[in-house]
């Protein structure tokens, strides 16, 4: 892709983004956010402990509906089974200070088959591809190191259900498979997910959620091969894997709470918690508070450096009359930043580049969106993030790092009906500005999705 050309997306977006402004909340962590269009209202927003423990609905929009009606009489095995097509197209433009400005264009998705249960047993399996149409510069991390095409089965599985015993709802899965945990997801914010290869027995959509099981290997969002768990936290020539336990307990409507813990062995132990509260303060006014906490530790061996280190962060939002406010903070401590080499992070201070939790920093967020009938029935929304991060430090020499502050503007198009339906249009728009060294970053992203559910 030559750097002198102009992109309809480079010129376009500011002035997309000013006639739509912002239409619609987004105040998640990035992974999540980059899932689906967030909700308008406080109620709405998803936290990190609810998405982990929360199913996506199925689509009835079936493009094959003779096929699916011809299979009602056949066994549950195939007359509940899903085949469906992610497809999705991603521009990439970066503009920096350096003379090599990462670009690139790619095409690809994922191909999901999953069946339904024959005696409680079920299969399901996912095809990964990023194709490259142009590519120029650093990696944008849309492909494998080297400008590499990425072909992968990112997830095989075999399933197990359990009923009419006290494990009632809950479900075995074994092998390769994707996972919604804080820290343990696949970080889906370039062209393919993450994926992990995992032993795992969980229950979701209850008053009491778990997870428990173990997990040996990972594979980025820019790689088509899994290594260990151990050698993607920095452990070179290590085999061992992470033990995980969580779960999250609804108190009512309004009140939820949820902790994990991930026992990297000989790397590193990783515990989280947070939890959430939501209340109508009157008529078309609500307000939602969010709390979490992490403490990261070096155990065993120690084979990622010996360290002890603690994130906490909190989060309000405001919701009256299609107008939602969000305000976050986060602070950690000096010993060391927060490592999340095996996906997203959870904190309420990830957005588009940047998490915000180097040592010793501090953050704070303001996010401010606003949703009428009149857009959401087109499909259209937005929102705006403006993040600030002040006072890290490096934890080994203890020199101050630059303070940053990113700016983050993302315009969504999603039909909710018709024949566009399963169609979605994101342009995303993302400004750093570096203290001290006058360093000042561009990206500009299309990411153009289209959902198609065969049976």
């Amino acid at each position: 892709m030559p750097r002198s050309r102009k992109h309809p997306l480079g010129r376009t977006l500011p002035i997309v983004v000013a006639c739509l402004f912002v239409e619609r909340a987004a105040f998640a962590a990035e992974y999540i956010r980059q899932e689906s269009p967030q909700p308008a209202s406080a109620k709405g927003l998803e936290v990190s402990i609810d998405h982990a423990f929360t199913q996506a609905p199925s689509s009835d929009r079936l493009l094959m509906k003779n096929l699916k009606r011809l299979l009602d009489d056949k066994p549950e095995f195939w007359r509940d089974a899903k085949l469906s097509f992610d497809l999705r197209n991603y521009l990439f433009e970066r503009r920096n200070a350096s003379d090599n400005k990462p670009e690139a264009y790619v095409v690809g998705g994922q191909l999901t088959f999953e069946s339904g249960w024959w005696n409680n047993l079920g299969i399901s399996a996912s095809y990964y591809n990023s194709t490259e149409i142009d590519a120029d510069g650093p990696n944008t991390a849309l492909l494998a190191p080297g400008q590499e095409n990425i072909n992968v089965l990112g997830e095989a599985n075999l399933r197990y259900r359990f009923t009419d015993t006290f494990l009632e709802g809950s479900v075995v899965k074994l092998y390769r498979q994707t996972l919604n945990l804080p820290f343990i997801n696949k970080h889906d914010i370039r062209q393919v997910p993450a994926a992990h290869e995992a032993y795992t027995i969980s229950r979701t959509d209850s008053q009491l959620d778990y997870i428990v099981g173990h997990v040996t290997k990972f594979k980025d969002y820019d790689s088509d091969d899994f290594v260990d768990m151990a050698e993607a936290a920095g452990a070179v020539d290590s085999d061992e894997g992470v033990s995980i336990a969580g779960a999250r307990y609804n108190v009512g409507e309004s009140v939820t709470f949820g902790a994990a813990n991930y026992y990297g062995w000989d790397t590193f132990n990783t515990f989280f918690a947070e939890g959430t509260y939501h209340t109508a303060l009157a008529e078309n006014l609500d307000l939602r508070l969010s709390g979490q906490f992490t403490h990261q530790r070096s155990v065993g061996d120690e084979l990622v450096s010996e360290f002890d280190t603690r994130q906490f962060a909190a989060k309000a939002a405001v919701g009256w009359r299609g107008s939602v406010i969000t305000v976050a903070g986060s602070i950690v401590d000096d010993e060391a930043g927060i490592r999340k080499p095996w996906g997203g992070s959870p904190s309420y201070l990830s957005i588009q580049r940047l998490d915000f939790d180097r040592a010793n920093e501090k953050s704070l967020l303001l996010g401010l969106s606003y949703n009428t009938n009149f857009f959401s029935s087109l499909g259209l929304s937005s929102y705006i993030n403006i993040a600030r991060g002040w006072d890290a430090e490096d934890p080994i020499t203890g020199f101050d790092l630059p303070d940053r502050t990113e700016y983050d503007i993302t315009v969504d198009y999603k039909p909710p009906a018709g024949f566009l339906e399963g169609l979605w249009v994101r342009m995303r728009y993302n400004y750093i500005d570096i203290e001290d060294d006058g360093e000042k970053v561009h990206d500009f992203r299309l990411i153009i999705n289209y959902t198609i559910p065969f049976i």
